[in-house]
């Protein structure tokens, strides 16, 4: 078996179950590696409902592309509402409109979302020697200074790099946008001083503040972030309400029959009431945020009109 590619909890089902095995219920494919969030969040996910109901899953790592390469495999597969992707802002708001060529499908209508479950406010850090610790030192500073703040996020027009600048926009800065595929390496940047800020989620910026290299100077939130509600939001500082985030959520092919799409939502619903579940989320640095399928769909086409109209105002489409 491919560990990198797909692991097998059926056989984990049939023993929650009360037998020896049980035929796989379902498949979540995963836009990301193994070992990424995304990846552990969609395995822990499949493990919970392995163990509470017999529902069983395959979990899959198609990454590619922004989330095109397991995009177009849900789409290729049986619309039967038993073939979840498990998918990001990014992949549902952000690739589509910055694809080149366009897509040969659109998310947005060709997928329907089983329900969306948990934000994922980005952090803004510097490293420790910084000038500023709050945003209004950081405007204060960025005011004088002659060039533009440089601020390290993933690929451009992601939503890292959308929650930055706007943040920069709204303190009335100039930012100079420094992308990293290696999060790693933008991590020791930033904390050297060769780029000056980082905008990035929170359970990658964590050991690095624990470690004393980095210093938080706000969550890109109106929210408390709840894993520790003590650090400053964009809000809390008075800078008004800020909901530039990230957000994930499970989806299926539109075309699939809405009974099994409901079933998919009653289990989601579930997963997310469990405290260990959420807990584990949370600790991820994610806000749990559960939408059903009826409200989810209003979320998502009201995020994709939003993201458009700000990567048009940024000049990225």
């Amino acid at each position: 078996m491919d560990m990198k590619r797909r692991t097998v909890l059926g056989a984990i089902a049939g023993f929650a179950a009360g037998g020896s095995s049980a035929q796989a219920s379902g498949t979540i494919l995963v836009p990301v590696g193994a070992g990424s969030q995304s990846d552990t969040i969609a395995r822990r996910y499949a493990a919970l409902l392995a163990g509470t109901t017999r529902a069983s899953f395959i979990v899959e790592n198609l990454p590619g592309a922004g989330g095109v390469v397991a995009g177009r495999q849900l789409l290729n597969r049986p619309a039967d509402g038993r073939t979840l992707l498990l998918a990001t802002s990014g992949a549902i708001c952000n690739t589509p409109l910055l694809a080149k060529p366009p897509l040969d499908f659109d998310p947005p209508t060709d997928y329907a979302p089983v329900g969306t479950f948990a934000h994922t406010p980005f952090v803004l850090f510097a490293g420790k020697d910084f000038a500023a610790g709050t945003l209004a030192e950081l405007q204060d500073f960025g005011q004088k200074q002659a060039h533009p703040l440089s601020y390290a996020t993933v690929d451009a027009g992601s939503a890292n790099h959308v929650a930055g600048e706007t943040l920069l926009r709204r303190l009335g800065l100039r930012g100079t946008h420094v992308p990293y595929r290696n999060l790693a390496q933008a991590a020791q940047d930033i904390s050297e001083g060769r780029v000056q800020l980082g905008v990035l989620v929170w359970s990658f910026v964590a050991p690095l503040v624990r470690a004393g290299k980095v210093k938080i100077l706000s969550v890109l939130s109106s929210r408390p972030l709840p894993v520790d509600p003590a650090l400053p939001t964009v809000a809390s500082q008075g800078f008004g309400a800020f909901d530039v985030q990230g957000w994930y959520g499970l989806f299926v092919a539109a075309s699939s029959p809405p009974a099994m799409i409901a079933e998919q939502e009653k289990q989601l619903q579930s997963a997310i009431a469990n405290k260990g579940y959420s807990d584990f989320l949370t600790q991820l640095g994610q806000d749990v945020q559960f939408r059903g399928h009826a409200e989810a769909k209003a979320f998502v086409s009201s995020e994709v009109a939003r993201y458009r109209q700000v990567l048009q105002q940024l000049g990225l489409t």
